[in-house]
């Protein structure tokens, strides 16, 4: 999936603000992201976010209208106003011109709650009011994948995964990936690697010990986990002919990552290629951070 343009009318601070994005990295800057932020999550029919984002936003006169591509379809998505809704919204899905049912278009747009939490690495204290759960830790995901499928809290994770992880191909792959894994250069300018044990968690080696790592360091190395976990689930979803992969959301990092970063050839390297991914940013002047090799990154200003 990926999201060619969103238009947005009377939501949160904008009375109308329409923008193009890449099928690759867009990177959205300024201190008013959090409406495009909220806008694309109602638009996508993400459920973790959708009910905590639109009340604050949306209002009678609301409209969110996104432009969607779909293993080359294109796809429409119109939300507005519902009073009788949960979350004081509606939105109809149209392929090829057509009106979707709602359960046409759940099978278009949705992923299972596990899939789609792994989409976002998010700071929760940015976003305390939208994010429904703690901040993610991705280090230990995998770990927690093969306790839920040994222990009591299979048939949860069963249900977090639509059922997924209960076939023989989640479990084919899980190991697979435990086992061709190997050590990954987090960033060239800290010395780090990642790797990964055979329990399933990630630890980052380098020239100092983890419990020294500062700030910046641990967001690139929970950025590295993010993005291999992210890697596992396109394993699973190629070897099950699932073609749908939405965006990424990424607010946890541009601005935790200082000028010893080179910021493009950064993003460029550790974003998943095949995946449409949401940087949001608030340093409204990064544009000085993107030059030079900044081919393939769409720099969006939010004013």
């Amino acid at each position: 999936m990926f999201v060619k343009r969103l238009t947005i009318e009377h939501f949160g601070r904008f009375g109308y603000k329409s923008v193009n994005f890449f099928d690759t990295l867009n990177v959205i800057a300024g201190e008013d992201t959090r409406a495009v932020f909220a806008a694309l999550n109602v638009a996508l029919c993400n459920r973790l976010l959708r009910l905590q984002v639109s009340p604050y936003c949306i209002s009678e006169k609301s409209r969110i209208y996104a432009e969607t591509d779909l293993d080359g379809t294109p796809c429409i998505s119109e939300t507005t106003y519902c009073a009788d809704s949960v979350d004081h919204c509606k939105t109809r899905i149209y392929r090829d011109g057509r009106l979707l049912s709602e359960e046409e278009g759940n099978a278009l747009f949705r992923v299972s709650l596990e899939e789609e939490e792994c989409s976002f690495f998010i700071n929760r204290y940015d976003y305390v009011r939208y994010v429904p759960f703690v901040e993610l830790i991705f280090s230990n995901k995998l770990e927690k994948y093969r306790k839920a499928m040994q222990g009591e809290d299979s048939q949860n994770f069963a249900a977090r995964t639509d059922g997924i992880s209960l076939t023989h191909t989640f479990r084919r792959e899980l190991k697979r990936f435990f086992r061709d894994f190997l050590p990954l250069q987090i960033c060239p300018e800290k010395q780090l690697r990642l790797i990964l044990d055979r329990d399933g968690r990630f630890s980052a080696e380098g020239v100092r010990p983890r419990r020294d790592f500062n700030a910046m360091e641990e967001v690139l190395f929970q950025f590295s986990c993010f993005s291999e976990v992210n890697r596992f689930w396109g394993m699973v979803q190629k070897t099950m002919g699932r073609t749908l992969k939405k965006p990424l959301f990424i607010t946890l990092l541009v601005d935790s990552l200082d000028q010893s970063i080179p910021l493009s050839p950064f993003l460029v390297r550790a974003v998943p290629s095949d995946r449409q991914a949401f940087i949001f940013a608030e340093n409204k002047n990064i544009e000085k951070r993107l030059t030079g090799s900044a081919d393939g990154i769409n720099l969006i200003r939010i004013f």
